[in-house]
């Protein structure tokens, strides 16, 4: 029974990410045909389509307590948030500055590393309480609107301004960095695009779903708190897509891609994927992500911004570094943090 839990878990998780990426397919033909940099769709248009899974889960997870089809999945979906924060800002972004070493911009880090801390901070105040409710949810959402809107801004500003514009070496941004992005369809093709993102939301729908389903049969199969099997198992499935679409990015040479994706998809994780699922319905918070995994959370943050800030990349001995914070997380999480009776 647990190996097939985990095989429709496994498939549920994979099928996340086809849907995910389906879904920023037609949305990168929209970025071609409106000619938007590949550091805005970073920051944007690919942040909010890998945060996709996260997305999904949190919508499909309220409608499920809602409807009672499994009225404590609240330990799942908040861990699955506070897991892909998490795991971005340490698992993902060490095992990327560990294939090369990733720049960023001296203004990048002054807009958006502060940010990772408003966000994880809003998460902290308003669950202070055990709850995120529908009133906190909606106050997530309009805090991301804005974030989103002031990004949009900022990065027409810097684009206006480009030959004004001066990196030193270790804060250099490509050319491409400004350029179109690419996309595998054509700029005509908007039916394909349409059709690729109708497929993909049927596909996050579905996944979702399972995802969830499986995730509570296994939690209780293994007698194992739902707020752990939301951190590790769904927290790092769902960050899969971030993984594909930065190491891709990296590969390209689209270092300003890579870092705005990573910043970009934190702050939609804990505000906006949190809130598009509590709108809905009120999530617990389990005593021991405010005790425990939230506290880590922002020293996780305060280490990579560190990181970031003082050669503006990071090298590969603190890709290392960032990822072995991630195991001894893991190693004490699981071994004296579980669950705060």
């Amino acid at each position: 029974m647990i190996l097939i839990t985990l095989l429709l878990l496994s498939i549920g998780l994979i099928s996340l990410y086809f849907g995910a990426k389906l879904i920023i397919i037609g949305l990168e033909v929209l970025a071609h045909n409106f000619g938007i940099s590949h550091i805005l769709v970073g920051l944007t248009i690919l942040a909010i389509g890998t945060s996709f899974p996260e997305i999904a889960v949190s919508v499909i997870g309220g409608l499920d307590k809602l409807t009672g089809i499994d009225p404590t999945i609240d330990g799942i979906i908040i861990g699955n948030k506070v897991g892909s924060f998490l795991v971005n800002i340490t698992l993902i972004i060490g095992i990327l500055a560990s294939t090369a070493p990733v720049l960023v911009s001296k203004w990048e880090l002054r807009r958006d590393i502060p940010m990772l801390f408003i966000s994880a901070s809003i998460f902290l105040l308003l669950s202070i309480d055990g709850y995120i409710s529908q009133l906190d949810a909606l106050l997530m959402i309009i805090i991301y609107i804005i974030y989103l809107w002031f990004i949009i801004w900022s990065e027409r500003r810097i684009k206006n301004a480009k030959p004004e514009v001066r990196f030193s070496k270790k804060q250099e941004l490509t050319e491409e960095s400004f350029s179109i992005v690419e996309t595998p369809l054509k700029k005509s093709s908007n039916k394909k695009a349409l059709v690729f993102s109708i497929s993909g939301i049927l596909v996050l729908i579905i996944s979702a779903e399972l995802t969830l389903l499986n995730a509570h049969d296994l939690a209780r199969e293994l007698n194992i708190p739902e707020n752990v099997i939301g951190i590790f198992i769904v927290g790092i499935g769902t960050s899969l897509p971030e993984l594909m679409a930065d190491l891709t990015a990296l590969k390209r040479g689209s270092y300003g891609l890579a870092v705005g994706d990573i910043l970009g998809s934190n702050v939609c994780d804990i505000l906006f994927a949190t809130g598009s699922g509590a709108i809905i319905i009120d999530f617990r918070v389990a005593p021991v992500i405010l005790v425990f995994d939230l506290p880590v959370l922002f020293i996780a943050i305060t280490v990579t911004s560190y990181f970031l800030w003082t050669e503006k990349k990071l090298k590969r001995w603190e890709g290392g570094f960032l990822i072995g914070f991630f195991i001894f997380y893991t190693i004490i999480k699981l071994l004296f943090f579980q669950k705060i009776i």
